[in-house]
């Protein structure tokens, strides 16, 4: 652990308040009692409303307010064409001499993709920068002794191994059972022992400098961890946990807790600080124990990697402002006129309904009776003529023109948005198709921005990943798959198509190796398959025109038609 002293514990709590407060205060809060900014966007997607909204606007308990969430369609049409389908990086080298060894990196790279469900991660992340307006993961390595923690043996326990395996092969030595390592070293069932991890961060936990306007310009960023006074002292990892006290109980609670078993159920807030140094970057780990600041670790960071080991996702950042505003919350002030303006329909529904006037004398007490109960085929008795008797007074329910302003209101959203009124209630007004085209055109050329956002995202994560890897993981150990299969005449089973295995001279070719990781095109979700499959169809067309193929031939081209009709093929998933 580096040296800290008082005075700097001090100044790193006075940062963390005045940081914590300006995130507030700029983003939002999302804690129970204390909901605002950003922090109203989950209400607003799942309900179509915040607590705010019920506060200073809604006439009706919320038991009975219908609102009309236009939120939840905007966000669950707008965020899957965000997602990957299937997220394949490629490696691309920088230099000549990495054009052989750019293959491997490319397969490890995607293997861990797979293995640690970066896609359900990334998932989320997108998922936070639209709706709060910022996502965020977290990169690292999980040694034998946790998360981001220094193994000073590993280089070498691997020679160790090494020698051990060629005495082996040899008959000079008996295989030994491997050792046991803990496996989940944390409730993240993604953090093994001795492998990389991706993990997603949840946005109103993480925090940036705010001195800075972006998190590459900051000096420091820092995590927000909840958990328990237990956990906190058993971790071998953390140093002067002795005296932590951890939150108080409640006293009705505390009381049927065994008091050996205490410390299992208080919680206790971390602040895990990563700050720049004139030689890198350290981690500080500090409790605040009620109103104390204690000092549990303080290392230097053990990555080689390009900045921070957190990556950011954001859609609407400028150099303006370091918290960038959601999409979500352009368009809350137009939800809640909708909601008042579909209210005011409801309780003209209510209140105006049809009314009768009735000659009270003209009735027999039995008619009365009838007239109230209101059941069907009820005679009612007069001692007049019915026509004189009761009459009935209807008024007119709802105006056309607040039906209108709805439409009108949504027309305003979709504007703001990106996205069509087709996709957002599953009706055009278009009367031909070309009209139908131009208006998804010009939403998908709303989308394409974020598409390019998210891409960018994920490869700079795929470049920390592979720092990360290349840094930790035992590469000659890796067998991989290069993804193109084929089937066996004889036994019909799949036949797989193996990387050739990695030696000492390809693992030297991959640590000093540079490369450029760039998302495959086309790996996005791009659902539309009729208009994929017209496009390949339009294509052998063309390629099947006369003279087209032998034109390719002329400049020693060869083109298989086959080829492209099995891809084709591809396209018809049933």
């Amino acid at each position: 652990m580096l040296p800290i002293t008082t005075d700097e514990v001090r100044r790193w709590r006075i940062e963390i308040e005045q940081a914590e407060k300006f995130k507030d205060d700029e983003f939002g809060s999302a804690t129970k009692g204390k909901i605002k900014g950003v922090g109203e966007n989950i209400g607003y997607f799942e309900n179509g409303y915040s607590a705010r909204y019920l506060q200073e606007y809604s006439k009706l308990d919320p038991n009975y307010l219908v609102p009309l969430n236009i939120i939840y369609p905007i966000v669950k049409n707008i965020i899957p064409s965000l997602y990957y389908k299937n997220p394949y990086i490629v490696a691309i080298p920088k230099r000549t001499k990495d054009e052989d060894s750019a293959p491997y990196s490319s397969a490890i790279t995607n293997h861990y993709f797979k293995q640690l469900d970066v896609k359900r991660i990334n998932q989320h992340v997108i998922f936070d920068a639209y709706v709060l307006g910022m996502g965020v993961c977290k990169l690292g390595y999980a040694t034998r002794f946790g998360m981001d923690i220094e193994d000073e043996e590993t280089e070498k326990k691997r020679q160790q191994e090494q020698k051990k395996g060629l005495l082996q092969i040899l008959g000079l030595r008996k295989s030994k059972e491997p050792e046991e390592l803990p496996k989940n070293i944390d409730l993240n069932e993604f953090i093994i022992s001795e492998s990389p991890y991706v993990i997603w961060v949840n946005p109103f936990n993480f925090g940036i400098d705010p001195m800075a306007n972006s998190i590459y310009e900051a000096n420091y960023v820092y995590e927000k961890i909840l958990t328990t006074l237990d956990r906190v002292k058993t971790n071998k990892n953390y140093k002067n946990t002795k005296n932590l006290r951890g939150v108080d109980l409640e006293a009705n609670f505390a009381k049927s807790i065994p008091s050996t078993q205490i410390e299992k159920f208080k919680p206790i807030e971390l602040y895990e600080v990563h700050y720049k140094t004139d030689e890198g970057i350290n981690i500080l780990v500090l409790a605040k124990d009620q109103e104390d600041y204690v000092a549990l670790r303080h290392d230097k960071n053990i990555y080689d990697i390009d900045g921070f080991q957190y990556e950011l996702l954001t859609f609407n950042k400028h150099g303006h402002k370091l918290y960038p505003k959601s999409e979500v919350d352009i368009a809350k002030p137009l939800q809640d006129r909708i909601n008042n303006t579909f209210e005011n329909i409801l309780e003209q529904i209510d209140k105006f309904v049809s009314k009768l006037f009735v000659d009270e004398t003209g009735m027999t007490e039995m008619g009365k009776k009838a007239l109230k109960d209101g059941m069907l085929g009820s005679i009612c008795y007069t001692n007049k003529n019915p026509n004189e008797v009761v009459k009935e007074f209807t008024m007119t329910q709802v105006k056309a023109d607040m039906i209108g302003i709805i439409e009108k209101m949504i027309d305003i959203i979709s504007l703001e948005t990106g996205i069509t009124r087709a996709m957002l209630t599953g009706l055009t007004s278009a009367e031909t198709a070309t009209e139908a085209q131009i208006g998804q055109a010009g939403q998908n050329l709303r989308l394409s921005d974020k598409a390019d956002m998210v891409a960018d995202y994920s490869n700079r994560q795929g470049r920390k990943l592979w720092q990360i890897i290349k840094q930790f993981v035992d590469l000659e150990e890796i067998e991989l798959i290069t993804g193109e299969t084929a089937f066996d005449d004889v036994t019909g089973t799949p036949r797989y198509n193996w990387l050739e295995p990695i030696d000492k001279n390809m693992r030297y070719k991959l640590i000093t190796g540079e490369y450029d990781f760039q998302i495959e095109v086309g790996s996005t979700q791009k659902p539309d398959l009729p208009i994929l499959r017209k496009q390949v169809e339009n294509l052998v067309n063309i390629l099947g025109g006369k003279g087209v193929l032998e034109a390719f031939a002329a400049q020693g081209y060869k083109i298989e038609l086959a080829e492209i009709l099995k891809k084709y093929l591809l396209l018809f998933p049933d």
